[in-house]
């Protein structure tokens, strides 16, 4: 039985908001600058196949998530030829951030549940 499935499940949706709020926050930073290009954070499907374990004591390649940053194509260009939306990014920042305190408040959930057993346990 492994006491951490709950937390497991959620972290890579954890590392996804984190690392996206990140490049949310790039786009916001550059708003200004001359030919800067909006980009977002997608999750990249494994292009090598399927992994399969011949020993039992083989590492599962399961659970790894790979990340790529893309530019997004938008219609919206000023002058400068900078398409960043300032109203969507505020927009993803704020769809980002709840999602991360949710994935959060699940997490806490979690630890709290292992620490009332840690307790009752004495």
């Amino acid at each position: 039985m492994d006491i951490f499935r709950g937390i497991d499940k959620v972290l890579p949706h954890l590392n996804y908001t984190w690392k996206r709020h990140k490049v949310i926050l790039s786009n916001i930073a550059n708003a200004d600058t001359p030919n800067y290009k909006a980009k977002d954070l997608i999750v990249e499907e494994d292009s090598r196949g399927k992994l399969k374990t011949t020993r039992e004591k083989h590492i599962s390649p399961e659970g790894e998530e790979r990340y790529r940053v893309i530019e997004l194509q938008r219609r919206l260009v000023g002058n400068d030829f900078n398409n960043v939306s300032l109203e969507e990014e505020m927009a993803k920042l704020s769809q980002n951030r709840i999602a991360y305190e949710t994935y959060m408040r699940m997490v806490r959930g979690s630890i709290d549940k292992l620490s009332n057993v840690i307790k009752e346990g004495k």
